[in-house]
């Protein structure tokens, strides 16, 4: 299961098994309740934040409170949670001009500071937590911008937009890094729809892979 949920302009996204699902991000808490009545039937058991920008994270804390789950995020942005100027944020076309300034703006905005239990790294099984799903690493965007791979899916944070067409991160943290996730994600066969923080999702024309047998 995938479930898309529309909280403004930001997605957020429950995926895995019902009973056993991760919630992608939490949007700002003028959505928590929203999101915790789908995410209560939905059996959440863990919440992941792409990255430590308000916009994503700003009902976490509230929503781990009333779900009574962790939530987990990279080390790196951990810091972006009190204070949404600890990292660099840049933009090299207009429109990501234009969305900088926006949120320079919101980044400006305090807002609860969730209490993060677990520190996910590129390639952590979500089991651990009783919930589905892999990390995937997805830096530049912010120093620790992540996403989740799902049943050939990858819920990409801002890593990639597709509000006008698909592109990697409108703002970013580091240049290169951006590039590279966003390459990451089309170059890898095993992802055949990318669901993302802003916009529609990005859709590849890709089989699922076969496996083949292991020779004895």
């Amino acid at each position: 299961m995938i479930e898309r949920i529309s909280c403004g302009n930001v997605n957020c996204y429950i995926v895995g098994e019902p009973g056993r699902c991760t919630l992608v991000d939490t949007a700002t808490e003028k959505y928590s309740d929203k999101l915790y009545a789908r995410a209560k039937a939905a059996g959440v058991r863990f919440i992941v934040l792409t990255h430590g920008h308000g916009d994503h994270a700003g009902g976490a804390a509230k929503l781990s409170a009333e779900l009574g789950v962790p939530v987990g995020m990279h080390a790196a942005d951990i810091p972006l949670l009190s204070d949404g100027g600890a990292q660099p944020a840049y933009a090299d076309t207009f429109t990501g001009r234009v969305l900088l300034r926006m949120t320079r703006r919101n980044l400006s905005r305090k807002f609860p500071v969730p209490c993060v239990t677990a520190e996910l790294v590129d390639g952590l099984d979500l089991s651990a937590f009783g919930a589905c799903g892999v990390v995937y690493g997805l830096r530049g965007h912010t120093l620790g911008s992540i996403g989740v791979y799902y049943d050939n899916a990858l819920i990409a944070g801002d890593a990639a937009f597709n509000i006008l067409a698909p592109c990697r991160a409108k703002i970013y943290a580091d240049r290169g890094a951006a590039d590279a996730s966003y390459e990451r994600i089309n170059s890898d066969t095993n992802v055949t729809v990318a669901y993302v923080g802003h916009g529609r999702p990005i859709f590849f024309d890709r089989p699922r892979p076969v496996m083949k047998p292991v020779a004895e």
